[in-house]
């Protein structure tokens, strides 16, 4: 069955909203009657969507008993494909908690042939292995590197990546279950705004340090994704004219500079063996005198980057996310310092608390946020 009229999705999105809330604070909250709010909450109750947590203060009579969604009510799936360790499918619950979660191989591994089936079998194991009625899950969406053209549902755009992903072409129809594809960074900033630390926050940017470098960017707390969808691709901003793209299938510029890749490369060359991105950031922190400077080259290029995007959107915040995030407070501080010496205002800046997590919460809010608004929300 679903979420059947608007008011039934408006009095599920307030008792979310609060966490836990009367009958009576929800009808004052939406503007309903009380008859209809108490028939309402019983029809969500005895579907499982809503429960009852116990009693709240009164301020005299009669205790007011509490609500609260059940978050596991029904369930989203999540995955990230951009991930350093490997293709991401979690399941998610009403609450964004990540419930279970299954690892494949790094795409940058796969051709085009072998990442669709890749894809394909992790996905149809994950499904049979979670143990969920179908009818349970309320969608899966899909976080990308690139830019995305929504009407063919295809990544138009990511250098990434080498080949093309169409969701069409992914051969995943037979998992009977809704998907959708987002930008993977535009996810992380979703995550931001509905679990991080933007949660009371209007206007701010995402800047998401992964193999590539792109930037989510809310506006009055809504996505930004501009006129080509391409909003947001900072990648490309011009550092250094030497470091400039040669072809639309080249990173960017800020990518060359300061990106997870040219971080292990580095690292590489100059230590002599391979090492993850997550190991030369451990290193750095730890005072290892060559990871160090590998790792202060890329915030310094990352902060000119961020002084260009201040300077244009004057953001009340920027969230640096990624596994970059796990750096020490000093490591903000310096990309603090190079934006100032570049631009007179630096906006509030922050490490992300989220880290890798923030792209299947985002996808896990890019498949429930429109339900809600639509009051459409199956629970079978």
């Amino acid at each position: 069955m679903r979420i059947r009229n608007f008011n039934e999705g408006l009095v599920l999105k307030t008792i979310e909203e609060n966490r836990s809330i009367s009958r009576a604070d929800v009808g004052k909250i939406v503007g309903l009657t009380p008859p209809t709010i108490s028939a309402i909450v019983k029809d969500l109750i005895e579907r499982d969507i809503v429960q009852e947590i116990g009693k709240g203060v009164s301020s005299g009579g009669k205790k007011p008993i509490l609500l609260k969604i059940n978050s596991k009510a029904a369930y989203m799936i999540a995955v990230d494909l951009g991930g350093e360790n490997g293709i991401r499918v979690a399941l998610m619950d009403l609450s964004y908690h990540i419930i279970k979660e299954k690892f494949g191989p790094k795409i940058e591994s796969l051709d085009g042939k072998k990442f669709k089936n890749a894809l394909s079998v992790i996905l149809t194991d994950f499904i049979r292995e979670m143990n969920i009625p179908k009818g349970k899950i309320l969608g899966i969406c899909i976080g990308v590197p690139g830019i995305i053209d929504y009407k063919l549902k295809k990544v138009t755009v990511a250098p990434y990546l080498n080949w093309e992903i169409s969701l069409e072409d992914l051969n995943l129809r037979e998992i009977g279950i809704s998907i959708t594809i987002e930008n993977d960074v535009n996810l992380m900033a979703l995550g931001e705004k509905t679990k991080g630390i933007a949660q009371k926050i209007n206007n701010f940017v995402f800047v998401g340090e992964r193999t590539g470098i792109g930037a989510g960017i809310i506006i009055n707390r809504k996505l930004y994704k501009g006129a080509h969808n391409a909003a947001g691709e900072v990648g490309y901003l011009l550092i250094d004219p030497e470091y400039a793209p040669k072809s639309t299938r080249d990173y960017g510029c800020l990518e060359k500079l300061s990106s997870y890749k040219v971080i292990v490369e580095k690292a590489r060359e100059r230590m002599g063996k391979n090492f993850r991105v997550m190991d030369v950031f451990k290193m750095a922190a730890e005072g290892n005198s060559v990871a160090l400077g590998i790792v202060k080259e890329a915030l310094e290029f990352l902060a000119y980057g961020i002084g260009n995007i201040s300077c244009v959107l004057d953001p009340e915040l920027v969230i640096i996310g990624g596994g970059i995030s796990i750096l020490p407070p000093r490591f903000l501080e310096e990309i603090k310092m190079n934006i100032k010496e570049i631009i007179p205002f630096v906006p509030k800046i922050e490490f992300s608390k989220l880290g890798e997590d923030g792209v299947v919460i985002g996808a896990a809010v890019k498949v429930l946020e429109p339900l809600k608004r639509r009051g459409l929300m199956v629970v079978k």
